[in-house]
């Protein structure tokens, strides 16, 4: 099968709706690593352009803090956004949808799911009872939203989004999700600042990015590694950036591929990802390294990654208009099946 290159255009909308006319808060919820997360956001995100309200950010559950309850705001910590207000230390709200977050709002997914459904994470339809739903916005403003998703879900949102702007009907999901990035969800200076650092040490004219996920949810490593060989060829890459979170991927990658860097970090040994890594003493500070890394991704000409893993998704959306991108997991009929049925749980 012969490798499908795409090169997104550039979109430009109106402003998005000013913070003034904003009314309302959704409370989007953490759940999974990184890129699932930043999914999540940009959806409700989206969610909160149509219903006219304004987000809390709670990822301080214990996955990429290490503790929960007096955890930092991971959220505060990685990104400013002009859509979200300051976390306080306890959230509290009389009317809450849904109601099983009544009285609970300060809990993390993980206590509330698992007091609901012991099994919930395995259950397809466990979205819908512990997530507001995106097709409904008319709620009083007094009333609390929760949301809280594994991946993007822009369909049930899609006729609300043209009916504020014509253009988003032309849009596909993707340029969408682009578009809520660029408005909505900007990194820290500090790691825009160090981003810009790397590049000028370590990049060369024309860089290909490199995303393989190999712990608990392993990617196609061969394809990939193929896949990299052929577009580095064909596109005339100077160098490889390498984002992974198993040391004996990098070192066949580095054996396979000219002139491959990496950002300096601790991968953990057997399959753990390295957000559930037992022995990482600062987990805020491993969530800055792979956003960093993601945002590197973000700033090679050429990008291949496997779409089952969220994080290579991420990296795509924040690149700028432009850069060549080759998922492998495009075709995959289990993959694109999974998204089209979580397109429809909301």
């Amino acid at each position: 099968m012969s490798d499908v290159l795409v090169s997104h255009p550039q979109i430009d909308l109106a402003p998005p709706i000013s913070t003034a006319t904003l009314r309302g808060i959704i409370l989007v919820k953490g759940v999974g690593g990184l890129g699932n997360r930043m999914l999540s956001f940009l959806t409700a995100s989206l969610l909160a352009e149509v219903a006219g309200r304004r987000l809390l950010v709670d990822w301080r559950d214990s996955i990429f803090t290490g503790r929960a309850g007096t955890a930092p705001d991971l959220f505060g910590a990685l990104f400013v956004s002009p859509i979200v207000d300051p976390l306080p230390v306890n959230i509290e709200c009389r009317s809450v949808i849904p109601a099983l977050w009544q009285g609970r709002l300060n809990e993390t997914l993980a206590v509330v799911g698992r007091g609901y459904d012991p099994d919930f994470h395995n259950r397809f339809g466990s979205f819908r009872d512990l997530a507001v739903n995106l097709r409904r916005y008319d709620y009083d403003e007094n009333v609390l939203l929760v949301f809280w998703s594994w991946r993007e879900v822009v369909r049930p949102l899609r006729s609300s989004l043209a009916s504020m702007d014509r253009r988003y009907k032309a849009m596909s999901d993707w340029e969408i999700l682009r578009e809520a990035a660029r408005h909505y969800l900007r990194p820290r200076e500090n790691t825009s600042a160090a981003v810009d650092e790397f590049i000028a040490r370590n990049f060369g004219q024309r860089m290909l990015g490199l995303h393989i996920r190999a712990t608990d949810m392993r990617a196609p490593v061969e394809k990939l590694m193929q896949t990299a060989i052929r577009i580095a060829a064909r596109e005339k890459c100077d160098g490889v950036f390498l984002s992974t979170d198993n040391a004996e991927v990098e070192n066949r990658v580095r054996s396979a591929l000219p002139n491959v860097v990496t950002q300096p970090k601790e991968l953990p040994k057997g399959a753990v990802p390295l957000h559930y890594d037992p022995n990482c003493a600062d987990r805020v500070k491993r969530a800055t390294q792979a956003l960093t890394d993601m945002l590197l991704l973000s700033r090679c000409q050429c990008l291949t990654y496997a779409a089952r893993s969220s994080f290579g998704c991420m990296a795509g959306i924040f690149a700028p208009p432009g850069q060549v991108t080759v998922d492998v997991d495009r075709f995959n009929p289990r993959i694109r099946a999974k998204k089209f049925l979580q397109s429809w749980i909301y």
